[in-house]
């Protein structure tokens, strides 16, 4: 998604909103590498019920073209996500999980998940698969807790009952705080990363760099592999952003951590991509240049797992250059 500068904005708002953009670009990549661990943290009885032998499918590009940008648009951190489920006396049956991240109160929440879930389930009803609809409420309003959308009018009733979390939960309540602070769940990393991210607010860049660094030496101490850790990194990277002086700063801490734990890191990876791709682009003095410069990031964003999607917003590059990376 490119965000235009419209008339009446102003250049700070227009950043922010492309902040927003990729903050919600992190959920949706975040959850799609961790969907196991993402179901077993904030969902553990669904996620029992799942076959995991076969690998969910992602269909986010398609509930894109399901429900297109408009008053009721598609947001980065919806997902669609295609499982099996587990059951012994009969095949295995295909459910639809679609995943929204909210980030802040709206008006018609309820009517928008309901308007989503209808047209994905009409889109694959033919199929005779079943859909379900979960929340991630990330805001720090605690009475701000939509999980039912009712209408009922001359005997006509309709009702829809969405499982929800609320993230300032694993902070204000102690049973949840404490299963947070044991938890090796990469999930468990995102909710600390966007609740620090929700302290930093209050703090100078120096409190954000400390709590950045310690998050990072966190994920390596859990040992996670290499494509969990940079799409944890990418989170982590977005939910606390830093001056670039003190990324290099941070940059040469986590050199140290990395050769504790042999683990390769770069720090901002994705957000300096499109810098790296134009100053290698620059040494040649030409078109061509750049885009070799750009097509190397982009190589290396794909050996990391990072989607299609999100390496055309980083580098700039056109989808043409990059399906002749995929052949």
């Amino acid at each position: 998604m490119i965000i235009k500068k419209q008339t009446g904005k102003t250049g700070k708002a227009v950043k922010n909103e492309r902040m927003a953009s990729d903050y919600d670009s992190a959920w949706k990549d975040v959850i799609e590498v961790h969907f196991g661990p993402f179901l077993e943290f904030f969902f553990p009885d669904i996620h029992k019920d799942i076959d995991f032998s076969k690998k969910p499918e992602s269909l986010s590009n398609e509930l894109r073209k399901i429900i297109p940008d408009g008053k009721v648009g598609i947001r980065h951190a919806d997902v669609l996500i295609k499982v099996y489920l587990k059951d012994g006396s009969q095949k295995c049956i295909c459910v639809l999980i679609h995943v929204e991240v909210q980030g802040s109160k709206e008006p018609h929440f309820l009517v928008r998940i309901f308007v989503y879930y209808y047209r994905i389930f009409e889109r694959y009803m033919e199929q005779g698969v079943e859909v379900i609809s979960l929340v991630i409420l990330t805001d720090e309003d605690e009475n701000y807790r939509p999980d039912e959308y009712c209408f009922n009018r001359w005997g006509f009733e309709l009702r829809l009952k969405i499982p929800l979390v609320k993230l300032i939960d694993f902070k204000n309540k102690k049973e949840m705080r404490e299963r947070l602070d044991k938890s090796t769940n990469p999930m468990a990393m995102v909710v600390k990363a966007h609740l620090r991210s929700l302290e930093a607010k209050k703090g100078d860049n120096e409190k954000k760099y400390s709590i950045k660094y310690e998050l990072i030496k966190e994920c390596h101490r859990h040992g996670y592999d290499k494509k969990s850790i940079r799409s944890l990194f990418n989170f982590i990277d977005l939910a606390l952003r830093l001056p670039e002086a003190l990324e290099k700063r941070l940059s040469e801490e986590i050199t140290k951590i990395e050769e504790e734990y042999k683990m390769q890191y770069v720090t901002s990876w994705e957000r300096i991509a499109k810098k790296e791709g134009k100053k290698e682009g620059k040494k040649e003095g030409k078109k061509e240049g750049k885009i070799e410069g750009k097509l190397e990031t982009a190589k290396r964003m794909l050996s990391d797992g990072l989607s299609i999607e999100n390496i055309i917003k980083y580098t700039g590059l056109k989808e043409k250059y990059l399906k002749e990376l995929t052949h």
